[in-house]
């Protein structure tokens, strides 16, 4: 018995595979197309994150003597207050103003 659902299940699966219609020409433009415009998208995206990735090497550029200058003045405070210069610089190259502000209120005499 199970020997027939077997036959009757790889009979049924095989006039299933061999029903499939073939694609027409339109279809297979229309496809086309659809690729095309993916493809064109795609483009336009690589192109976009290209130009903010150019953008943003930029203001690393621009912003990066300034960026270490400030963390060498508070290196420099730090110090000169006693504190460990080289933490301070790397407060001072992450956190940049708000390390800045630290050290002064830190340094600031109680009154």
């Amino acid at each position: 018995m199970r020997f027939i659902w077997i036959l009757l299940i790889f009979l049924s699966l095989d006039v299933f595979a061999s029903s499939d219609a073939k694609p027409t020409k339109p279809d297979l433009e229309t496809k086309v197309e659809l690729v095309q415009n993916r493809l064109y998208f795609l483009e336009q995206m690589v192109y976009d994150n290209d130009s903010k990735i150019k953008g943003l090497t930029k203001a690393a550029k621009d912003n990066a003597l300034p960026l270490v200058l400030f963390a060498f003045f508070c290196a420099w405070w730090a110090k000169s207050t006693g504190r460990s210069a080289l933490g301070w610089f790397f407060l001072g190259l992450l956190f940049h103003v708000f390390t800045a502000i630290a050290l002064v209120a830190k340094t600031e005499p109680k009154t």
